[in-house]
């Protein structure tokens, strides 16, 4: 769980009918890219730059098992 961004935007859960509020009101978000390094580099800067993700939020690129492309998982958490 280390790999997971602080959360720094806060989203309104819709009515829930009655049922009783979960214990933690946030919930993560993963984000995947598929590409070059250097393409999923400059993703990552973009994200940054818009207050999405820290620059090196994301975890460390491994193989796409279906496509053998390279891949990287960025978490952001929200708040339901």
């Amino acid at each position: 769980m280390a790999d997971f961004i602080p959360n720094s935007e806060f989203y309104e859960q819709p009515p829930s009918g009655g049922s009783p509020a979960p214990a933690d009101p946030r919930e993560p978000v993963r984000v995947i890219l598929l590409g070059s390094a250097s393409g999923m580099e400059l993703v990552i800067a973009h994200l940054h730059r818009i207050g999405f993700a820290e620059p090196r939020a994301g975890r460390k690129p491994q193989l796409d098992p279906t496509t053998g492309q390279p891949m990287r998982i960025l978490t952001k958490w929200i708040r339901r």
